[in-house]
């Protein structure tokens, strides 16, 4: 909901009193804070952890290494959409309101995409849904970002849906392949996605600059592609266990 509601919110709140009015969200920040604070977390059972302990399991290092080499190609893309989005839609005419809801509609189903692909993972697997959100993805986004009008949003929405039913895939499998570091691997995942993405974004304003905005989120979507290949690269007893044997 957050995801969804924040840049609606956003725009609004700068439209009726511009940029000093988003220290209006602040309050947002707090209560959480507050919650968190009060919130009691368990730890986990004594019996999972003594389970854990008395059978420990080598890290299978080289689908780490595949996993946060596809978590980079994916979040270059991402990063950079939900960074530009509201900044595309505004060259192409629309109001700034207009603009981050559309950005919300993407960042919205991008949620309902990743329920998606943690429930369709565990029916077919975690590598065909990894593959298939990426190399279908990519060219659905390259769709919105060729069309115009309705049509472009009908490609943005299924493109969201797509491009994030792998991200919670990835992070399991992640976890899957080092079950003795499960907070490394995830903090990996989560910093490579927040990293890697911060920086392309960095260096993808740069790039508009120089050939426009929509070439370079064109550039920018072939990364899909490259993670889309990477991903075949998987172990292929990978692809349906999670057990790491040897790497």
């Amino acid at each position: 909901m957050g995801f969804f509601l924040g840049p609606i919110v956003a725009g609004l709140i700068l439209t009726a009193y511009g940029l000093r009015g988003t220290l209006l969200l602040l309050p947002v920040g707090l209560i959480a804070a507050f919650i968190l604070l009060r919130a009691k977390v368990t730890e986990g059972t004594p019996t999972a952890t003594a389970n854990v302990n008395s059978t420990p399991t080598a890290p299978n290092k080289r689908l780490v290494a595949l996993l946060a080499t596809i978590t980079a190609c994916r979040s270059t893309t991402i990063t950079v959409a939900e960074t530009f989005l509201p900044v595309y839609f505004v060259a192409r005419g629309e109001p700034l309101v207009i603009a981050t809801a559309l950005a919300s509609v993407w960042l919205g189903i991008g949620v309902l995409g990743q329920f998606a692909g943690g429930y369709l993972s565990d029916k077919i697997g975690r590598f065909p849904v990894i593959a298939s959100s990426l190399l279908i993805g990519g060219p659905l986004f390259l769709g919105f970002l060729i069309t115009n009008g309705l049509t472009s949003i009908v490609f943005l929405a299924v493109a969201g849906i797509v491009l994030y039913a792998s991200w919670s895939v990835i992070v399991v499998m992640a976890s899957e392949a080092a079950p003795q570091n499960v907070g490394t691997v995830s903090g990996l995942m989560l910093g490579l996605a927040v990293g890697i993405g911060g920086f392309a974004a960095l260096g993808f304003g740069a790039l508009a600059d120089r050939i426009g905005l929509q070439s370079a989120l064109i550039v920018i979507a072939t990364f899909l592609f490259v993670g889309g290949v990477v991903a075949f690269a998987i172990p292929k007893f990978s692809r349906t266990s999670w057990k790491a044997t040897g790497y």
